[in-house]
């Protein structure tokens, strides 16, 4: 692959979290309808482990941590996300094989992060203490 579009997909990247930094920002999900709507949610009338993030991620730009701990516990890890979504960009759409070789999941790994995920899921849908404290307020 050549350099020049190399750099265009990393712009297109930076741009595009510059925009959702800037968008979540300025717009308070929980008094507008303009962010994601969770497909989840609509149609099981559950939390996925996802919800709460929007409204999360909007009050940690603006320094409310807890208020952002209590819509989704996932928020903090946003950094990481980040940083796999970049490994995963590299190793599987540009080949980089110096990633492939330097940043190796082993399956247990997986295995431990699709069990966490489920829990947190589980967990956040029953509806009594202390397990009302995972799903985002109402």
């Amino acid at each position: 692959m050549n350099k020049g579009f190399k750099i265009l997909i990393g712009l297109v990247f930076l741009f595009s979290l510059i925009f959702l930094v800037v968008f979540y920002y300025y717009i308070n999900p929980e008094e507008t309808n303009l962010g994601f709507t969770c497909s989840f949610k609509k149609f099981t009338d559950l939390n996925c482990p996802g919800c709460g993030g929007q409204r999360a991620f909007h009050f940690l730009l603006h320094g409310e941590f807890w208020k952002a701990l209590q819509y989704n516990i996932f928020i903090y890890f946003i950094p990481l996300f980040i940083y796999l979504l970049y490994v995963i960009i590299e190793v599987y759409f540009f080949k980089n094989k110096k990633f492939q070789q330097g940043f190796i999941f082993s399956n247990q790994f997986g295995k431990i992060a699709l069990i966490v995920i489920i829990l947190y899921t589980i967990l956040r849908n029953i509806p009594c203490k202390p397990f009302i404290f995972l799903s985002p307020p109402k």
